[in-house]
């Protein structure tokens, strides 16, 4: 693109944030991939998508190895990768507003909820900084003789995020491998790079008013070329990837040829049974809530409603009175409550499974029109009438489907279905009636009268079950994660072996 057309689209655009990769200590200029990130608000282009060269992405990867290699970041000392920390929690507090607003453009998630994810971001960091000094460098065990477990990075680790919550992803996993002493390199989604540009700016910022070793961290931009150079190397030691299902398992299988640590968050069509006993009205309102939420484009959203055919009728007009109160617009009108979809590819991929469902018998049920807008925008609704069965793909983005069942039986014999595992939901009136049918769903997470997207306790270890992934949520996916024990000690025994 020449500089004028650059010019000309920062007036339609002035939110542009320049995207630049950091490898070795020095900010690299980026080659434009041939496509375009665009205003899903509007469908009109934004700025070119970039990636980092070949070349600059086998520097990366060379000096994050080399400084492993050398021992120089390992020796840092415990306290001394918190200041860092901290010092970056501040700036995320500074910038916050910025980077909702990066947030925002990218995705397509009303101002109003990425202010609120932004807002956390320090917090978010701050958490990440009391959990590593929980876990301490070292552990002197109880024996009469002297036992050390020294917790040491494990090496080269890498993050690749996602496009649908970018920087609040991204934020916790690089702070952990920072805490835990490992060079990092972390690939954003080429969907949504504003935010995580931002941030990687406040570590290099950080990591410079501090003399830190400058390869410490390192930020790699790219499409799934340069994911796959990355995810593929040897040299890396610990992976964190959150994304879709297909890419993930392309991930993994690269990753698991090297034997690397691996964590994936992948999707699952999250399951929903409401119980003979639920309270209709709360159940549709906050079911609404949650397929809403980021527009429904995060991976533990509500997906498959399975309610008891007792209540089924009143459910649907339930939920047909909330979606009819729902507020559709653009992402940055403060009022807005669903804002677009991210980019024309999703919009248009789910309009396709949509119109599968349609095919096999479903019908789709919104709240009303859409407003008259240009962009990526999907009318929040259900679709209704179609067996369960059918019902088998992770939609993401604001519609769920619902399904009549006979008993808990026949709900949970789908709750259990394919491409589930990540979260589910009960509805019921009864409390412990709702826990124990939920204790029979196979997910890591399940949330019973609510879905909201917090875990459930600070401490709480959600798992990632069958197809949603591997590894899960929890301290032991924070720090610990990015870490190694090295157990050290007197070999003495009095056992004769």
């Amino acid at each position: 693109m020449t500089a004028e057309g650059l010019a000309q689209l920062t007036e339609i655009a002035p939110d542009l944030v320049e995207q630049r990769s950091f490898v070795d200590g020095a900010w690299v200029q980026l080659e434009e991939s041939g496509r375009y990130l665009t205003n899903p608000n509007t469908g009109e282009p934004r700025q070119p998508m970039r990636k980092t060269a070949k070349n600059d992405v086998e520097r990366a990867l060379a000096a994050a190895a080399t400084l492993h290699g050398s021992g120089k970041l390992e020796d840092i000392k415990l306290l001394d990768r918190l200041e860092l920390l901290t010092k970056v929690a501040a700036s995320l507090d500074a910038k916050s507003e910025e980077i909702a607003l990066q947030d925002s453009i990218n995705t397509g998630v009303p101002i109003r909820t990425t202010r609120l994810i932004a807002g956390a971001l320090g917090d978010r960091i701050r958490g990440t900084i009391s959990e590593a000094e929980q876990l301490g460098e070292s552990e002197t065990l109880d024996h009469d003789r002297s036992v050390v477990i020294l917790r040491k990075p494990l090496g080269p680790a890498l993050i690749v995020g996602p496009w649908n919550a970018p920087t609040f992803t991204v934020v916790g996993k690089v702070a952990a491998a920072i805490a835990a002493g490992c060079p990092v390199i972390l690939k954003p989604s080429e969907n949504a790079p504003g935010g995580c540009q931002l941030f990687a700016e406040s570590i290099v910022a950080a990591m410079t008013e501090l003399d830190y070793p400058s390869s410490a961290f390192q930020l790699v931009h790219g499409n799934s070329e340069t994911g796959s150079l990355l995810t593929s190397d040897p040299r890396i030691e610990a992976l964190s990837f959150t994304g879709g299902d297909s890419a993930g398992r392309t991930v993994a299988q690269a990753a698991a040829s090297n034997l690397a640590v691996m964590q994936m968050e992948l999707g699952s069509n999250n399951p929903v049974i409401i119980l003979d006993d639920a309270d209709v009205s709360s159940a549709a309102r906050s079911i609404v809530q949650g397929m809403t939420r980021l527009n429904g484009q995060w991976c533990e959203a509500p997906g498959k409603v399975l309610v008891d055919e007792s209540i089924h009728d009143r459910f649907v007009e339930a939920m047909k009175s909330e979606l009819s109160k729902l507020r559709v617009g653009n992402a940055l009108d403060e009022s807005t409550q669903v804002g677009p979809l991210a980019f024309q590819r999703q919009r248009d991929g789910l309009k396709t499974s949509v119109n599968r469902l349609l095919e096999l018998g479903g019908k789709l049920i919104t709240g009303g029109e859409l407003p008259d807008l240009d962009g990526w925008f999907m009318a929040p609704g259900m679709i209704v009438g179609c067996a369960a069965e059918a019902a088998s793909e992770e939609l993401f983005g604001p519609l769920v489907t619902v399904h009549a069942v006979h008993t808990v039986e026949e709900a949970l014999s789908h709750a259990n279905g394919l491409a589930t595992g990540l979260d589910a939901y009960v509805f019921g009136g009864n409390e412990a009636r709702a826990i124990e049918v939920g204790s029979r769903i196979r997910a890591g997470e399940i949330r019973i009268n609510g879905t909201f997207m917090s875990d459930l306790a600070g401490n709480s270890r959600q798992s990632f079950w069958g197809t949603s992934g591997i590894g899960g949520h929890g301290p032991q996916y924070g720090v610990r994660f990015f870490t190694g024990d090295r157990v050290i000690g007197v070999d003495r025994t009095d056992l004769p072996l």
